[in-house]
């Protein structure tokens, strides 16, 4: 099947998975207003993979990012990593889910927020790597 591409960006490319899609907007609004360019996809399923779609963003963006409301081992964004290393794509992959320990009892919202599955923790997570991707760019001119 073929995921559904919402917006395309020169960046970042964040893949919301499912319920975690409206997080993914979340996020991608938050970095576009610190002046991000965010293409946003919805891949619709674990299985089969996009590999077009994702090969196009993982070669177009400096950080492809994963978002899912499942167990980060071996979830959507473990086959995101390994598609892209058989194919020798070397892209940064930002992963973000649940751990893989138990996860105590609480509202969805706040073990959300403890385990950083947030559009706050995903912006967290990618904007020191594109800092640090824009610095090495900057010193090798």
């Amino acid at each position: 099947g073929k995921a559904e591409v919402v917006k395309h960006g020169r960046d970042v490319a964040i893949f919301g998975l499912g319920n975690m899609f409206e997080v993914a907007e979340e996020a991608a609004k938050k970095l576009e207003e610190k002046g991000i360019s965010v293409a946003l996809i919805n891949p619709r399923w674990i299985k089969p993979i996009d590999a077009g779609t994702l090969e196009f963003f993982a070669r177009s963006v400096e950080i492809v990012c994963t978002i899912e409301d499942h167990v980060l081992h071996n979830g959507f964004g473990c086959a995101v990593m390994e598609h892209l290393h058989s194919q020798m794509i070397n892209t940064p992959v930002v992963r973000i889910g649940w751990p893989d320990q138990f996860v105590e009892h609480g509202t969805i919202p706040i073990l959300r927020k403890k385990h950083g599955i947030t559009a706050d923790a995903l912006v967290e997570k990618v904007l020191p790597l594109l800092q640090s991707k824009t610095r090495n760019r900057s010193s090798v001119a």
